[in-house]
């Protein structure tokens, strides 16, 4: 009995010497540098559009493979698929053959068959290394039943047309080495001209990985150090300094067009909800990056942003393979150079890494060219698109604003009826600290009801999130929206850009909610606090179940709390043993502070302001 055909391999120039021979012939070649590899992963459903585009690009998605004059031999293939098998690439088509001969004229059919036809290749790398084939190593036919055939004239009329169809394939990683040559230059700045030019020239596909997901492509170049520049010891100028703002601006304005694009290209929900983790975690680690001090927060940022970027990539890829054509392309363009980003930030602060604004432009060009410069603008205005994924997010949750009175504003004229519009009603004056504590206890107790009435939250969770706002309000704010500096009424506003009652964060809720009303509107502030917690209470500690670890159901309010205080990633610092001091004297206090309003003690809030409501 016939074996399935087995090709005997075609050994072209082995990868790694055909990347040699592309940094030894380059023409500005200069002294080895730093080597860097970029990944590409070519999920099997993007190679099969790949496929189809080269191979099976006609009206009805089918291909001949044999037509002869007479019309009386002809075998057609269609629907392709590709995956892996061990370390082949695998491409089944399904055929439709028909094989006759011409007798006197006409056509006597002898066989009329339909089945699969398997194509294993071994992936190579062609010479110039930008490219690459499938060489040929196994192939076999199955029947409709899916039993092989081996043998005979079917056998004998495709094996070598196969072999010659599928052969011809090829995945051209030129837009790949090209959109990185393009890239490079921008946020490589140091490198002088023929530095530059060699790093160019290096670019190649080094090596190749079939996995079972994808088919691993790593493109490879090599950056030579800069000459050091001394540093100066002189602070930062009022120029350097905007500049550096409007740096970081640009780059969160980026990060957020980058997500709202991405949500609206899938109606997967759970991409949407992964979009949005990454967005709200990067604006936290965002806020912290600008506390570093002035002459360091260049490398804190650049660091939160293309870590933000590398922790996008695995959601981007799975929208990507949703996308057609050439399209699609263009996705896998950006991927590879957030991926080259994140490699060369590897290498640490001697390579010179810098993000330009040309190369964020850039940037953004990859993920829509017409829409550059909206894409860079930073506001601090309400987004729509931002709104309706926290509100798709914690099932419209988002109560109607215009049933909570948030029109008021510092400097609009005020509607007296109001209850809460004198602003000195809202400043904690010892004559009437009871007074105030009773109202913002009443606010805050009406957010929260107001919130979770909205979210339908499960009658078991209701009384621990009340306490749950109670107490982050206490230990965020001690129950204070706002403060006097130099005479003037203000919002309490903290060092790190947290304000008001809930001490919202401005930076990591921008586009969110609207930042005025956080700042000049108590129950707008106290809504939105609320809202977000119940948000972390709902998505993150109970979904987790943090419940369900060494301290019961309390352990809901301590996740919630730290997610609250720290960022999605944070739900779990309460209990952990490895978290800083700093973070963890955090926790204790919120902690004490909950129990305390656990046992009917919230007055206690009174003793941060000042006085004792224990004997009131």
């Amino acid at each position: 009995m016939s074996t399935p055909h087995t090709f005997r391999p075609r050994y072209l120039t082995p990868p790694r010497v055909v990347l040699l021979l592309a940094l030894l012939i380059a023409t500005t070649a200069r002294a080895a540098g730093t080597p860097v590899s970029v990944p590409v992963y070519l999920e099997y459903p993007l190679m099969r559009q790949l496929l189809v585009s080269q191979l099976f690009n006609t009206p009805d998605g089918t291909r001949e493979i044999l037509n002869d004059p007479t019309g009386c031999r002809r075998i057609v293939l269609s629907n392709p698929r590709v995956g892996a098998h061990e370390e082949n690439v695998e491409i089944i088509a399904s055929y439709k053959a028909q094989l006759g001969v011409e007798v006197f004229g006409s056509c006597k059919i002898l066989l009329n068959r339909e089945g699969d036809i398997a194509y294993l290749g071994e992936p190579v790398i062609l010479p110039g290394a930008k490219s690459v084939k499938l060489e040929p190593r196994t192939t076999w036919i199955t029947d409709s039943e899916g039993d092989r055939i081996a043998s005979g004239p079917l056998w004998d009329a495709a094996v070598v047309r196969l072999v010659e169809f599928f052969g011809g394939f090829v995945l051209n990683m030129g837009p790949y080495t090209d959109s990185l040559a393009a890239f490079l230059p921008e946020v490589l700045p140091n490198l002088d001209t023929a530095q530059l030019q060699a790093t160019i020239n290096s670019l190649a596909i080094s090596d190749i990985q079939v996995t079972a997901p994808s088919l691993n492509i790593a493109i490879a170049f090599e950056v030579e150090t800069p000459a050091e520049k001394p540093e100066s010891a002189a602070p930062l100028t009022p120029e350097e300094l905007a500049q550096a703002e409007a740096q970081w601006q640009m780059m969160d304005a980026l990060l957020v067009g980058a997500v709202k694009r991405y949500a609206a290209a899938t109606e997967l929900k759970s991409l949407h909800s992964a979009l949005l983790d990454i967005l709200v975690d990067s604006r936290y680690r965002l806020r912290d990056a600008l506390t570093e001090p002035a002459d360091r927060s260049g490398d804190a940022v650049r660091n939160w942003f293309i870590e933000s970027w590398h922790k996008l990539n695995p959601v981007v890829r799975e929208i990507a393979l949703q996308q057609q054509g050439q399209e699609q392309l263009l996705w896998m363009s950006t991927l590879t150079a957030s991926d080259a980003l994140y490699a060369l930030n590897q290498l640490g602060s001697t390579i010179g890494l810098e993000i330009s604004t040309e190369g964020l432009r850039r940037l953004a060009r990859m993920i829509n060219a017409e829409q550059v410069d909206e894409l860079l603008r930073y506001s601090e205005e309400v987004d729509p698109q931002l709104q309706e994924l926290l509100r798709e997010d914690i099932d419209n949750a988002i109560p109607d604003l215009s049933s909570w009175h948030l029109n008021f504003s510092f400097f609009a004229s005020a509607h007296a009826a109001a209850p809460w519009e004198d602003l000195e009603q809202w400043l904690p004056a010892k004559k009437r600290l009871n007074a105030y504590v009773r109202s913002i206890e009443k606010l805050l107790e009406s957010s929260a009801d107001k919130a979770q009435q909205q979210q339908k939250l499960d009658q078991t969770y209701r009384d621990l999130y009340g306490k749950l706002v109670l107490a982050t309000a206490w230990q965020e704010s001690c129950w204070r929206q706002y403060v006097v500096i130099n005479k003037r009424i203000e919002p309490l506003r903290s060092s790190t850009g947290d304000i008001g009652l809930m001490q919202v964060n401005e930076t990591v809720w921008r586009g969110f909610y609207d930042l005025q009303k956080l700042r000049w509107d108590i129950n707008y502030n106290g809504a939105a606090g609320s809202e977000i917690l119940l948000n972390y209470l709902v998505r993150y500690a109970l979904k987790r179940g943090e419940h369900k670890h060494s301290g019961g159901t309390a352990n809901l309010a301590r996740a919630s709390y730290s997610a609250y205080n720290g960022g999605p990633g944070q739900v779990s610092r309460y209990r952990s043993a490895k978290v800083a001091a700093y973070y963890k004297k955090i926790d204790t206090l919120f902690w004490d502070k909950y129990q305390q309003v656990d046992a009917g003690k919230a007055d206690n809030v009174a003793q941060c302001l000042g006085a004792d409501l224990a004997g009131a």
